[in-house]
């Protein structure tokens, strides 16, 4: 059902508007975005959308210097901004991303020390926000005897998975299983995992507002 639009007097005159939205491309935005989006656009047609692909420090500057009106992220990763307003989205926990044919597929929970021996995938830095970064520290300290392999890039790394390259760790909002390739295990990791979108703390664009409720709108139905 199409709701009636809440802002006719945005796009009153019929003139186009634009709306800026960054993401770092996870499998979890490749598999719900497109609809989200959809759902806004039916309320506001007039709006031309652009999506910007950047790793989440880029993105965080581009929000900051205007050249995005809106970034999907994970809510540890703008503690250090002052200036933004986040929108929650989902809650999770961290997930090993394991081929189906592996002998941990079969596991309900992992401890960090189950990857003892295992080569691992882990993301560069540049596409670590805080709370990823940490886990994957402690693994390097912490784990016994690994074979580590740097990522830099959310899909290359599931595809890495999937074709048997290693396992590697992330939250699991940002995990979507292919039941017959992979598969995501829970880790007992202990984390405070929050996704969500971002937008200046002093936007007055009442179309950048009105996505950021369409978008928690959608997400609440999920």
């Amino acid at each position: 059902m199409i709701r009636p639009c809440r802002g006719p007097e945005i796009l009153s005159t019929g003139e186009q508007s634009n709306l800026t939205i960054g993401i770092t491309d996870t499998p979890l935005e490749q598999a719900i975005l497109p609809e989200m989006i959809k759902s806004f656009h039916r309320e506001y047609p007039n709006c031309k959308i652009f999506l910007e692909g950047f790793d989440h420090n880029r993105l965080k500057h581009h929000l900051i210097d205007h050249d995005s009106d809106v970034i999907f992220t994970t809510h540890d990763d703008i503690t250090d901004l002052a200036e933004v307003k986040y929108y929650h989205l989902f809650s999770g926990h961290f997930v090993a991303i394991v081929p189906t044919d592996h002998h941990l597929s079969d596991r309900e929970e992992l401890e960090l020390d189950d990857l003892a021996g295992e080569k691992i995938l882990l993301m560069d830095n540049n596409w670590c926000p805080p709370e990823q970064l940490k886990l994957q520290e402690t693994i390097r300290k912490k784990v016994d005897d690994l074979d580590i392999s740097y990522v830099n890039d959310v899909e290359i790394v599931s595809l890495m998975v999937k074709a048997g390259l290693g396992i590697t760790v992330m939250p699991s909002f940002v995990a979507i299983e292919k039941a017959d390739v992979i598969k995501a295990v829970k880790l007992n990791y202990p984390a405070p995992l929050d996704y969500g979108l971002v937008c200046r703390k002093d936007e007055a664009d009442p179309l950048v507002l009105a996505f950021c409720q369409v978008m928690q709108e959608q997400a609440e139905g999920m």
